[in-house]
């Protein structure tokens, strides 16, 4: 940002000095309230007996649940031709059962 200093009147240079000075002192005040943050960090860390890299690294690692943690769902619907396909009602329906709903049939004659 280039500004031309030359070109402004008295009142423009003025309004700009003003903007500044907020400006200075805005930043001013997040430095110190950044600076007081890490002395509180390096405070909570010592108290606690770590190091504030060990005490951060900790911080960004939420506990995750293992992939593929769910409990199993009870089959609710089953082949009549093959008692081995069957189906929870969760997630997209099978072949066999979307072709026998689209072949008429109701879905409760499924049920297990």
């Amino acid at each position: 940002m280039s500004i031309k200093l030359d070109t402004l009147s008295v009142q423009e240079l003025e309004a700009l000095i003003q903007k500044a000075q907020d400006l200075i002192k805005r930043k001013q005040l997040q430095q110190e309230k950044l600076a007081g943050a890490r002395a509180e960090i390096e405070r909570i860390a010592r108290d606690a007996g770590v190091s504030v890299d060990e005490l951060l690294a900790q911080a960004g690692k939420a506990p995750r649940k293992a992939a593929g943690s769910r409990k199993p769902v009870a089959a609710k619907y089953r082949n009549p031709a093959d008692a081995s396909q069957t189906w929870s009602g969760r997630g997209k329906r099978p072949r066999w059962l979307a072709d026998a709903l689209a072949a008429g049939k109701k879905l409760e004659s499924f049920a297990i």
